[in-house]
């Protein structure tokens, strides 16, 4: 889609600054880089390499592709930024949202996927959806005839970014409900406290729907239907959810649960036994199943979240083969994953990839 108000593009080693060294809030590296990761792909599309991008922030393009790798929003506003004068594209966080690969949500997405009704599909990305767009709050906000998601940047030091921040998750979300609810379901009305662009039409083409500008707030406005999602399965979205909360908690994972997705990680196609993982942290087996049962977490739950992630992610991010894809998650075979991406989410992987693409 062709966004209005395109500058022409700059060249990639174009402003390049340093990241402050502050040790505030902002500067905290613990936001999974799935915005970040976007961008490089897209300026590595345009521009054959994204190293420029991210130099003099202590990462390189590289490091995106790791499962334990983090940012601040420091990093983050820094990135956008350059990408933005880089793209000559003021809209980019819209665009970029209309694209973002879905399955890279991971169980965001599978929960939504297994709630009952479009309503609660929207409820749960709602409560979950910030642990992927992290520097934003998502708040409910019901009133009269409609439902809203309500939008506030936790850091406005620059309105540039955060307009790339909401652009991006309005968009994403609006793509994320017509995928599990039906191409048709969207928002009715999106409102944006930032001034019109000079031709709205990129926006109204992206939503479907009117679009207005300088509102008292951001929000973006639903019909309350309570449309049955196909997928449903109460069980899945209960599972999803416990597990998001689990992760998220009031925080951070316990750090039993911690331990062991660590340990996990390491090489999920040969995971290390309980015995193992038991002997790393000086307590027997016995006592660490007991630590699991008492914090409502199994071995073999966590094995098979960690796969998923993995799995999905590999999917959501490459055209990688089955097989390639089967062996990283640690399946014996490509139609032992097919059978798993069934049973998490109710659809095939090629469906997955085209949908998410």
């Amino acid at each position: 889609m062709v966004l209005p108000g395109r500058k022409p593009p700059t060249t990639l080693s174009h402003h390049i600054q340093r990241a402050p060294s502050r040790p505030t809030r902002a500067h905290r590296a613990d936001a999974e880089p799935l915005i970040v990761r976007h961008i490089a792909h897209e300026v590595s599309r345009q521009h054959g390499d994204a190293t420029a991008l991210c130099r003099g922030l202590g990462f390189s393009p590289a490091d995106l592709e790791r499962v334990d790798f983090r940012v601040s929003y420091a990093q983050t506003g820094r990135v956008i930024a350059r990408a933005q004068q880089l793209l000559g594209d003021p809209h980019l966080g819209l665009r970029l949202g209309t694209s973002f690969s879905l399955v890279s949500w991971g169980l965001c997405l599978v929960g939504m996927m297994a709630s009952p009704t479009a309503r609660e599909a929207l409820d749960f990305a709602l409560d979950f959806l910030p642990s992927t767009e992290r520097f934003l709050r998502l708040q409910r906000d019901d009133g009269e005839g409609h439902l809203a998601a309500t939008a506030e940047p936790m850091h406005d030091d620059d309105a540039e970014v955060s307009r790339f921040l909401v652009e991006h998750a309005f968009a994403a979300l609006t793509r994320a409900c017509r995928f599990v609810v039906a191409p048709w379901y969207g928002p009715k009305r999106v409102e944006f406290s930032a001034d019109a662009p000079a031709d709205p039409r990129g926006h109204e083409e992206a939503f479907g729907c009117p679009v207005l500008f300088g509102c008292r707030a951001d929000r973006l406005v639903f019909d309350p239907i309570d449309q049955p999602v196909a997928t449903a399965d109460a069980l899945v979205a209960r599972l999803c959810r416990h597990q998001l909360e689990q992760r998220a908690g009031a925080g951070a994972p316990s750090e039993l649960e911690a331990v062991i997705v660590r340990a996990l990680r390491v090489d999920l196609r040969s995971p290390p036994t309980m015995a193992a993982i038991a002997a790393s942290i000086n307590v027997s087996e016995r006592t660490l199943r007991r630590r699991l049962v008492d914090a409502d977490l199994s071995y073999a739950g966590l094995l098979d979240q960690e796969r998923m992630r993995r799995a999905l992610g590999l999917l959501g991010a490459s055209d990688a083969p089955m097989a390639r894809v089967a062996a990283e998650a640690g399946f014996s075979d490509a139609r032992s994953l097919r059978r798993a991406i069934k049973r998490w989410t109710g659809q095939t992987p090629s469906a997955l990839r085209r949908h998410g693409d």
